[in-house]
């Protein structure tokens, strides 16, 4: 794989390559990747540099007109190699059997796949994103090695849910950075021009940097793909002709550039049906309840976190808990779940004692890393920053409770349970699809005279409603089988209030939905876009409902099938793989 930067081009090449993959983050990093070794040609098209940069993170700005979300897009989105998952904490799960499925109560609900369809591709996911075994239910207790937690909860009403964390290949100690584990290679020396102004490169699959796309070309009907136009914030401009081009920019992105791209189809490529940009759809987070933390060790023991130590390394889950199918069923409500948020008290030992080791390393303060910049949903007030000598204290102070962490570590394999000041349970909650809840295009443009994505995104009482009763049978069962009952959030009890006590995920979801039929999504069960032969998204816009858990796994299992299909595509040739040559990547 070799590195090409636009800024280092003669003005106004023009590249040639089969494959044009938009985006370097976890959906088109793993495409390129699982393309890599075949006869196909691909070109990875990154709008940023080997870093982020505030010239390039500037066109990531949008027009916000429905419900509040974060403002500040560079906690959202990164515009620079392996997109953003430079920023996301690593979190992990497979969606539920019931997402999939038409479900008579949420219109427009249903998958085209099923779950057993995508399980295979799921399973090849754990390779790149560091993941154990794929459980996230009460299977994952014979593996761990332990009965169940119990008592058991009603399975009637709410059942167990896990989440896994994805380990780095460069670094384990956090989640896979698509840039430097997917595509190791792109970190090395840039690629070189030679006089006539050809890229040299190696390998079927090369990337190109500083290259944001601003129109996606296609004939002259709009119904076949050509390629796509990209510049760069210094003037650089390109065209880059390919039979196939796979938009992997996100959800909001993907939405925006298909609109923008109106030259020829005058409402956007692939909108027809004007479906483009709509059904948005993201993971309200709220806090739902809070527990007193001098009575909630009990239920912080239970559903904290656990470890699976394997010839791999370590693998850490966090056990929460969600509405079950049947409730979901009976009441008619959208799937939610819900875990513990800790916030570590100034005076305890374990987080004193990281402190001091982060500034040992670090030679001064210690550095905010970009798991910490992902969680941004934390209360900031509450992160303590007392200084060197009093953690110390701390630690010389808490001698005994430092010795029985250890032992819970060793004997249990179980991180500590730290001293809290606050314990709240955080919820993330299913969004129903609204075709009202949409991309669409400002009035204002960014600059590179691409209108920016004016966001209206919308939530629903529904969505209240079912976080609403999650809360209130977590403090039902919980109190009634002995722990610390969680107090529902009073702004919970009337929907005034609702949208002021949820935040974005940042996991927009549906702008582009998979769907059988053009007149119910924009692509089809390959992802290919019904009404433009060789324009592919990939991504979680293709999703069409979100369930709650987080995308990336999905994302990059549906990375995967899309790559066996662009391979056996080439193999069928269905497509005419080589347009006509002029500059080769």
């Amino acid at each position: 794989m070799t590195v090409f930067d636009l800024d280092k081009l003669p003005p106004d090449t023009e590249l040639t390559t089969e494959v044009c993959i938009v985006g370097s983050g976890p959906a088109g990093a793993t495409l390129a990747a699982e393309l890599a070794g075949s006869a196909l040609r691909v070109l990875v098209v990154e709008s940023g540099g080997r870093e982020p940069e505030a010239a390039v993170a500037a066109l990531n700005e949008v027009e916000n007109v429905g419900a509040s979300r974060v403002a500040d897009q560079d906690l959202m989105r990164t515009r620079a190699l392996g997109g953003t998952s430079r920023i996301w904490t690593g979190r992990c799960a497979e969606l539920d059997e019931i997402d999939y499925v038409d479900r008579p109560w949420v219109a427009h609900s249903g998958w085209p796949l099923t779950g057993d369809e995508l399980r295979p591709f799921l399973d090849r996911a754990r390779t790149y994103l560091g993941l154990g075994p794929n459980l996230y239910d009460d299977r994952l207790w014979a593996l761990l090695g332990r009965r169940p937690a119990g008592p058991p909860l009603p399975e009637s009403r709410l059942v167990p849910r896990f989440w896994q964390f994805s380990r780095g290949a460069t670094d384990p100690a956090g989640p896979t950075r698509f840039g430097v584990d997917v595509l190791p290679r792109a970190a090395g020396n840039d690629a070189e021009v030679d006089e006539p102004g050809r890229p040299v490169g190696s390998g079927n699959v090369n990337v190109l940097l500083h290259a944001t796309v601003t129109h996606v070309d296609t004939d002259d009907t709009g119904a076949v793909v050509r390629g796509v136009e990209v510049a760069s914030t210094s003037g650089r401009q390109a065209r880059i002709r390919a039979a196939v081009v796979v938009l992997a920019g996100g959800a909001i992105e993907n939405a925006r550039l298909m609109l923008a791209s109106n030259r020829v189809v005058p409402h956007g490529v692939g909108n027809r049906n004007d479906l483009v940009g709509r059904f948005l759809m993201d993971h309200p987070g709220s806090v739902i309840a809070s527990v007193e933390p001098g009575s909630a060790r009990r239920l912080r023991d239970r559903f904290g976190r656990y470890w699976l130590d394997g010839p791999d390394g370590r693998q850490v889950y966090i056990h929460g808990v969600g509405l079950s199918p049947r409730a979901q069923r009976d009441e008619e409500l959208l799937n939610c779940a819900a875990f513990l948020e800790e916030y570590p008290a100034t005076g305890d030992p374990w987080h004193a004692g990281q402190r001091l080791a982060s500034r040992l390393r670090g030679g001064g303060e210690p550095a905010q890393d970009e798991v910490a910049l992902a969680s941004f949903w934390r209360r900031e007030d509450e992160v303590p920053d007392p200084t060197p000598g009093r953690d110390a204290l701390t630690l010389l102070r808490n001698a005994p409770t430092v010795a029985a962490g250890a032992y819970r570590m060793t004997r249990r394999h179980r991180p500590p349970i730290f001293q809290a000041s606050r314990v709240d349970v955080y919820c993330l909650v299913e969004q129903e699809p609204d075709p009202a809840s949409r991309v669409t295009l400002s009035d204002r443009m960014d600059g590179l005279g691409v209108p920016i994505s004016r966001v209206d995104w919308r939530v629903s009482e529904r969505e209240r409603i079912s976080a609403g009763r999650l809360a209130g049978l977590l403090a039902e069962e919980l109190g009634r089988l002995g722990y610390a009952s969680p107090e529902p959030a009073d702004w919970l009890k009337g929907g005034e209030a609702w949208p002021e006590n949820i935040i974005d995920r940042a996991h927009p979801i549906g702008t582009t939905r998979m769907a059988d039929s053009p007149r119910a999504g924009v692509v089809d069960r390959n992802c290919q876009v019904h009404d433009t032969e060789g324009l592919f998204v990939a991504g979680s816009s293709t999703f069409p409902t979100a369930g709650h858990v987080n995308p990336t796994l999905t994302i990059v299992a549906l990375a995967i099938r899309l790559a066996d299909h662009l391979k056996a595509r080439g193999r069928a040739g269905q497509a005419a793989w080589a347009p006509s040559p002029s500059v080769s990547s």
